[in-house]
């Protein structure tokens, strides 16, 4: 096994990295539907608020609107995340949270947690206090906000437009189990983006023009129950993207959970179930605290729905952990973000074919204590 490259920082200060919820599984992924059924369009509904109180599991409700962006040697990763919004269990979480890397400087982090907040039913808008975000009427989306960097105490400001390069569409339309127990419902709503405007750290400001992408996952389970592998890439000037994803849990071999989508020159082209095969060929290992993370480093996706194939290797070069505590005994939630190199190649049935080589995102989403090695 390899090691990752892993900041230091993160690895020793266990409160910042506990202070830091990356939510993985969100967010990053695709559109993942047979082939034999259309993808769904949506609309700004379909990225709003959406929880309702109903008295069913409202304990176990989690939404949260994913955001991440590059520019060059800059990549940064928004999470806007509610989770029991009642406070049923006393575990609430209202929360944004931050992440901005720079090459050969020290990763920038923050987070924000609030006892309240705002949400719009009709379009993509929601409030954490002074951070949030919302959608102008040509549909782009605004996102603002403001926290201290953990490591410095510096004031952390950003200002972000987020303009779609490609449609919107559904994940996953309908409920889907997901974990032990729960559902799950996931939008891809941009795919792909051009993403403009600024960080501000202290009196120093980093100008942004670059790539990103944008989704939204909304259900009812345990936070720290699903476990994922997920990878996605795009380059709006080649009307191009990709997004993969594996449930871990409840998978067979008859009903792999695997789903993978791409947009083309305003194509869609979907794979999932047994269309997709993933091998996971590599691994990497750290430790954090007493407990050792094994995650998969390097893997390749062969996918085929008749009318298309694809061959797809994701490649892991940097990881960051973040980890979300609960009080024994309840497991713990770890997760990888992480920079990865997409390469493929896609091949239509009537001769096209697309080559790739693209910068992208990938996560991987585990309970910490079921690898624990100290017994603990």
């Amino acid at each position: 096994m390899k090691n990752d490259v892993l900041h230091p920082a993160l690895i020793s200060n266990r409160p910042l990295v506990a202070s830091i919820i990356f939510v993985a599984i969100a967010s990053s992924a695709i559109f993942l539907l047979s082939s034999a059924v259309s993808a769904v369009n949506a609309d700004p509904r379909d990225d709003a608020y959406h929880y309702m109180k109903n008295g069913i599991d409202d304990q176990l409700y989690n939404e949260w609107w994913y955001f991440n962006g590059r520019d060059g040697d800059t990549h940064f990763m928004l999470t806007f995340l509610l989770s029991d919004p009642d406070n049923l269990t006393a575990y609430r979480w209202i929360q944004v949270q931050v992440i901005l890397l720079q090459n050969g400087q020290i990763p920038i982090l923050g987070s924000h947690q609030s006892r309240g907040f705002g949400g719009d039913r009709n379009s993509p808008m929601f409030d954490i206090d002074k951070n949030g975000f919302s959608s102008d009427q040509e549909g782009r989306i605004h996102i603002r906000g403001e926290v201290e960097d953990e490591a410095t105490s510096e004031l952390f400001r950003w200002d972000l437009v987020y303009e779609a390069a490609a449609d919107p569409w559904y994940a996953i339309p309908t409920q889907t189990k997901t974990g032990q127990s729960g559902w799950m419902k996931w939008l891809v709503y941009m795919p792909s983006a051009n993403v403009t405007g600024s960080f501000t750290i202290g009196n120093r400001t980093v100008d942004i023009d670059g790539t990103g992408y944008h989704d939204h996952i909304w259900g009812r389970f345990p936070l720290n129950d699903p476990q994922f592998t997920w990878a996605e890439a795009s380059n709006p000037a080649e009307n191009f993207s990709l997004s993969y994803r594996e449930i871990w849990e409840n998978r067979t071999e008859d009903n792999p959970k695997t789903y993978l989508g791409i947009q083309k020159d305003g194509e869609s082209i979907e794979f999932s179930g047994g269309q997709v095969t993933a091998n996971y060929t590599d691994y990497s290992e750290y430790a954090i605290d007493n407990a050792t993370m094994v995650h998969p480093a390097r893997y390749s996706i062969s996918a085929d729905n008749g009318d298309w194939s694809l061959e797809l290797a994701v490649g892991v070069f940097e990881s960051i952990p973040t980890v979300l505590d609960y009080p024994r005994p309840m497991l713990d939630r770890l997760d990888l973000q992480q920079l990865a190199l997409l390469q493929g190649t896609l091949r239509s049935k009537s001769g096209e074919e697309y080559v790739f080589e693209e910068r992208g995102f990938s996560g991987y989403s585990s309970q910490l204590d079921l690898l624990r090695n100290d017994g603990v």
